[in-house]
């Protein structure tokens, strides 16, 4: 009767293990596709930003200041102003790193930079990296969470106006070894029109190319 008892209690767990993990997987697919539908009004955004990033400590290691831009399906903008100036642009086919400190330009297949840099995740709703990340729901806020299989080690939470806005307020980056990163969007311009040469990274004369892009 004992081992009936614990065979039976065991099977128990296993079906509320199971019953729980597709749950899970269900609600995440929900909230992905309430994400997914809210990005898509979200046609271009501009917007000034002030970003804190602190240890896993909640000390304060840095604060920013700068400009970010994106228009879907495939373009951002990212800039921090001096004295730690910096640029990341996506294309459409390439990511490109600019750091004018050290007078070097790094550039990434786009696709293949997906699981590193999960902001481009708001301008591809087509991309296979999505499939990484675990997607909840609270309050306006949808956090963004690695599977523990993927090549993703970045957490994102995305923090919007209101329940119906698609207006986006705050970004927060976690880099999975500690530090956080929370950037407060101001003066957000929504889907207004963006010169394209915004998104087209001209390499400065004198700075070192650094290609790594396969083929």
């Amino acid at each position: 009767m004992l081992k009936q008892f614990v065979r039976s209690a065991a099977l128990s767990v296993m079906l509320f293990s199971s019953f729980s993990a597709v749950a899970n997987s269900n609600s995440s697919d929900e909230a992905r596709a309430s994400l997914q539908a809210r990005l898509a009004t979200m046609q271009s955004l501009q917007a000034d930003f002030a970003q804190t990033v602190t240890d896993q400590q909640g000390e304060l290691m840095q604060q920013l200041h700068g400009r970010f831009a994106l228009a879907r399906p495939n373009l951002l903008y990212w800039q921090t102003d001096a004295p730690d100036e910096t640029v990341m642009i996506a294309d459409g086919s390439a990511l490109w790193y600019y750091n004018p400190f050290v007078e070097q330009v790094s550039v990434y297949d786009q696709t293949d930079s997906m699981a590193q840099s999960p902001l481009l995740l708001l301008v591809d709703a087509e991309s296979k990296a999505w499939a990484d990340y675990q997607v909840s729901y609270e309050n306006n806020s949808y956090a963004l969470q690695p599977l523990p299989n993927s090549d993703a080690r970045q957490s994102l939470q995305l923090v919007f106006g209101d329940a119906d806005s698609s207006q986006l307020q705050r970004i927060i980056l976690d880099d999975g070894q500690g530090q956080l990163s929370t950037i407060e969007l101001e003066a957000v311009q929504l889907n207004g029109t963006i010169a394209d040469d915004l998104f087209r990274f001209k390499l400065p004369a004198g700075v070192e190319l650094d290609d790594q892009r396969g083929g």
